[in-house]
């Protein structure tokens, strides 16, 4: 008998992969008989590089790259020579979960080490580049991707300004002298984001909250990103525009990207289709999931790929909230989180590892026909 893990990571808590591990010790506990299948999963934000390698390959490039708020980190991405290609996760270069909660300063914050990584890529020959937008602490609408490579932003008097959203508003000439030469390079934005840059559903009105901007900020950077959009030509109200910030928009319009699910690029794949086949049930899971889980989300897109197979799937997700019975027209069978075995949010952060195994136990010993 085979299990297909195929779980989202549970942000701020623990990888994809660390779930699956977790889910794994679950089901030696039930059978030691039973071949584990592990496809540690993203959409896009935090693991989307793992979860790419895993099907395709490659090799991890680490650089050194500048962090939302200007400090030095590393960063890596993954290379295939042999197709050309690049798979970059922004949360990796970008993302919230390298800005401590207390220093959390969306004005200030840039998306300039994602397009480090993307000149780096593009340095080692790179023709296809697949950005994960996804987990982003920004909302710069991709002003310091571009300043990496090689765009300028000077204010009414001339004077370059720093690549962060508090300049937004301020830029008056876009100077692409110095931007690197593109041509021939396909780029491709993976997420499960489709808001507009701006407006009720934008992505600060959306998105910026969760980043520490006030409501104050949001007003802002919602005008702000209005008139960026005006000095660079870009459509704000394109679908994906507000991904991670309104770097979406800079990938769509500026570097004449393409819009994809990222959980289609999982679904889709050879390797992933033929682990589905061979399978007798899959295990997926995610933070939390809620009504909107079903419109895109990771979580609804492999389960939905599993029910296409007549394969049941099992969702342990660390919380379930208004909404989640949705993904039974999926196939999804049962149900669990972490939050119904212990009503206490840090308990389970904390022992989210432990929580998943005993559940994933359980849960295999709920099954009409079990496995062996």
């Amino acid at each position: 008998m085979k299990v297909l893990l195929a779980p989202d990571s549970y942000k701020g808590c623990l990888t994809s992969k660390e779930v699956c591990n977790a889910m794994s010790e679950g089901i030696k506990r039930y059978s030691e008989n039973i071949e584990v299948m592990q496809f540690p999963s993203s959409d896009g934000g935090e693991g989307f590089c793992d979860c790419m390698r895993n099907i395709y390959g490659g090799e991890v490039i680490e650089r050194e790259v500048t962090y939302p708020l200007g400090d030095k980190g590393k960063a890596s991405f993954v290379y295939l020579s042999e197709t050309k290609t690049a798979y970059i996760e922004m949360a990796s270069a970008s993302g919230l979960m390298l800005v401590p909660k207390g220093k959390r300063n969306i004005m200030h914050s840039s998306s300039k080490g994602t397009g480090e990584l993307i000149k780096e890529a593009l340095m080692l020959g790179a023709k296809k580049i697949v950005l994960g937008l996804g987990g982003s602490a920004t909302n710069d609408c991709g002003m310091g991707l571009l300043y990496a490579l090689g765009m300028r932003f000077l204010d009414s008097a001339g004077f370059e300004l720093n690549p962060v959203a508090n300049s937004l508003a301020k830029v008056q000439y876009v100077d692409r002298n110095g931007f690197v030469d593109i041509s021939g390079v396909e780029f491709v934005a993976a997420c499960d984001v489709k808001n507009p840059l701006c407006g009720e559903s934008g992505a600060a009105n959306v998105f910026a909250r969760q980043k520490g901007a006030s409501e104050d900020d949001v007003a802002y950077l919602d005008k702000s990103a209005e008139h960026f959009a005006k000095k660079l030509n870009i459509d704000p109200f394109l679908s994906g525009a507000g991904a991670a910030g309104g770097v979406g928009a800079a990938v769509l319009s500026v570097l004449n990207g393409e819009y994809v699910s990222g959980a289609s690029l999982l679904v889709n794949s050879a390797k992933f289709q033929e682990a589905l086949k061979n399978a007798n049930l899959m295990i997926t899971g995610e933070g939390n999931t809620d009504s909107q889980t079903a419109y895109g989300k990771l979580v609804s897109v492999v389960a939905k790929a599993a029910n296409e197979l007549g394969l049941n799937t099992v969702v342990i997700s660390g919380g379930l909230s208004e909404g989640y019975e949705k993904l039974s027209e999926f196939g999804v069978a049962i149900f669990k989180s972490l939050m119904e075995k212990v009503d206490d949010l840090e308990y389970c952060l904390r022992h989210a590892s432990d929580l998943i195994a005993e559940i994933t136990f359980e849960t295999l010993n709920l099954l009409e026909k079990p496995l062996n």
